[in-house]
């Protein structure tokens, strides 16, 4: 299993997108939510999903819901996880290739 670690930009984006959902949907949504977080975070570390690798950035990406997509680096050296960033799906393109831009330079 590997260890994760949450990048601040990930802490940011998740807080942003609990805090969406609270304000369009329930209680019960948020919660559906952060439990499935948990789930793919936990599938992540332990290898069993792996998402897809950027040809361009080099940067793993998981679709987590219909919503939203996790960006993620895995260094198997090192057994870990590096959350990067939550992504709302509807967001402007553009503005996520300058985040991923900026996860490279890091």
């Amino acid at each position: 299993m590997m260890d994760v670690i949450w990048g601040a930009k990930a802490k940011h984006s998740y807080i942003d997108e609990l805090d969406r959902i609270n304000k369009c949907h329930t209680v019960k949504e948020v919660e559906k939510f952060i439990n499935l977080v948990e789930e793919v975070i936990l599938n992540l570390s332990t290898g069993v999903l792996e998402g897809k690798v950027s040809r361009g950035t080099k940067i793993n990406s998981l679709v987590i819901s219909r919503q939203t997509t996790l960006f993620f680096d895995i260094d198997r050296n090192n057994s870990r996880l590096e959350l990067l960033l939550f992504w709302r799906n509807k967001e402007n393109p553009i503005k996520l290739l300058k985040f991923l831009k900026g996860f490279q330079s890091e």
